[in-house]
């Protein structure tokens, strides 16, 4: 068969992208509300305006929303079913970027670059999550891959693709789905001094953003109607103004910041990076390398002076990074000589996969709901051993086989992690014990605040009261309910209160918040 190959790639990414999503709970803040307002949208019948526990949502607009729907509908409403799509996405995304490398490179640099994507444990993490990046990644990697491509062969399919792909990039996410596609397009046609008025007729803009706008600004105006323009204000000067300009939710720090997330989420290969853009810039004349280039540096660039700093930002240009570091790579193997640059990453790699069984080992130690556990740590063990093969393949100067088992090491983490070390971790956290705790259809009130994972575990939304004199009201009402909070200081209130005993105190994994639960002692 002439895709079979591709074929293979997409179904072991799938696999790679979806094994584990059913097994442990959504209980990461931005997970649980994501999967809650997609569950709140389909218990409504209304697929405008999401919700939040009853409040609006104005963080992100709704693909990834109605993606969710469909799962929850097919699936019902679990955790699989929340991240299923993102690891379909996920795999669109790394098969995609696979044919377009083997496309214009060749099948070694495609097998490279997709054992870096497959062995870069948090960006397959990120396709297990049931949030719009994996949506987000794919659509805009999708979209560049394509209009790279149009440029090269003036195949008009390409150039709609790119455009449609970020007429649904806007859906996930917003206009950062065009801003950084377009800058990236514009100094690339910069670069490569096509930027003149027969280029830019050719790539047809006006028409681009004609589709771009019938594709996702009818909902963008339905939510602004429905909303009386409270959902426009809270998303475009909230989330994407505000956040650009300054930090949000604790999310800041200074632009080296950016470049450790990139580190981290195409670990462990991303330690070539540098000689990677070095490489890269040396060979721009080649222009798909001075395409991924441009794509990797705008993309951290922007990110680095954004007030706002996530791990999962950068992640659209991971592919062209990856590429870049393929690259390298595969040159460093034609030289089949030992540098000093490559020999001081290998260790350096080498030393990091030893260090991870101990790490985390010592951080559930210390982690008081999870010491008990800390033995799973061990379980990491297999990706130290499999990563000092591939050390001593290098001192042999047997490269490529060097390569390979850090690469299969590193790949075999994610389903270790995602099949046992996660819901070991996970049967720990508030939600999970409460769950254990709580009798079924439990009459249940928050106070002050909550932890975000309970909406969608429980399957419902909560009143949440705001003073002493509602809980007691509740209490009257509902004499064997349960008062719920994780707020930092006025849980005192109820602590206090002889009429009411604390049956339950559970801290967050791994966050500074502790979520107590009360009754009645009548």
């Amino acid at each position: 068969m002439k895709h079979q190959t591709t074929l293979t790639i997409f179904f072991i990414s799938l696999i790679l992208c979806i094994l584990g999503s059913g097994q442990y709970p959504i209980y990461i803040l931005d997970e649980a509300k994501n999967a809650e307002a997609a569950r709140e949208m389909l218990m409504n019948g209304n697929l405008i305006t999401p919700y939040f526990n009853n409040s609006l949502r104005t963080d992100k607009p709704p693909l990834h929303y109605f993606f969710m729907i469909l799962s929850y509908k097919i699936f019902g409403i679990n955790a699989f079913s929340a991240r299923f799509f993102s690891g379909v996405f996920g795999a669109l995304t790394m098969v995609t970027s696979y044919y377009f490398v083997k496309k214009f490179t060749n099948k070694i640099n495609a097998l490279i670059f997709i054992l870096i994507l497959w062995s870069s444990v948090f960006f397959v993490q990120e396709f297990h999550l049931s949030v719009p990046d994996p949506y987000l990644i794919f659509f805009i990697s999708c979209g560049l891959w394509n209009f790279y491509n149009f440029q090269c062969t003036k195949n008009p399919i390409s150039l709609w693709t790119f455009y449609t792909c970020l007429g649904f990039g806007v859906l996930a996410k917003g206009p950062v789905a065009i801003a950084l596609p377009g800058l990236i397009c514009l100094i690339y046609l910069l670069a490569t001094k096509q930027f003149n008025f027969k280029t830019i007729f050719k790539n047809k803009p006006l028409l681009g953003l004609l589709l771009i706008l019938v594709i996702a600004l009818p909902w963008y105006i339905m939510v602004h109607i429905k909303t009386n323009g409270a959902w426009t204000q809270g998303f475009f000067i909230d989330h994407n103004i505000n956040r650009f300009g300054s930090k949000m939710e604790g999310h800041g720090g200074v632009f080296l910041i950016t470049w450790a997330f990139v580190l981290l989420g195409l670990m462990p290969f991303s330690f070539f990076t540098f000689h990677a853009i070095k490489h890269a810039f040396l060979n721009r004349t080649n222009t798909l390398t001075l395409f991924a280039l441009i794509t990797s540096i705008i993309f951290i660039a922007f990110f680095s002076i954004s007030g706002t700093k996530l791990p999962n930002y950068t992640m659209p240009c991971y592919p062209f990074l990856a590429f870049l570091i393929s690259l390298y790579l595969v040159k460093a193997f034609q030289n089949n000589k030992k540098k000093t640059g490559i020999t001081i990453v290998v260790i350096l790699i080498t030393i990091l996969s030893v260090l991870l069984p101990i790490a985390g080992k010592l951080a559930l130690t210390n982690e008081k709901s999870l010491s008990q556990i800390s033995h799973v740590a061990f379980w990491l063990m297999p990706t130290s051993i499999m990563t000092l093969i591939g050390l001593i393949f290098y001192i042999k100067n047997r490269f490529k086989k060097s390569f390979y088992s850090i690469a299969i090491g590193w790949i075999i983490l994610a389903p270790i992690l995602f099949l046992i070390i996660y819901p070991k971790l996970t049967a720990q956290s508030p939600v999970e014990v409460a769950k254990n705790k709580l009798p079924t259809n439990s009459n249940i009130l928050f106070f002050k605040s909550m932890d975000p994972a309970f909406p969608i575990n429980f399957k419902q939304t909560f009143e949440i009261a705001k003073d002493v004199s509602t809980v007691f009201k509740f209490i009257e009402t509902h004499p064997e309910g349960f008062i719920i909070t994780n707020h930092r200081n006025d849980y005192k209130l109820l602590e206090a209160d002889n009429r009411l005993e604390l049956i339950l105190e559970q801290k967050a994994i791994f966050e500074n918040h502790t979520t107590r639960i009360f009754k009645s002692k009548n």
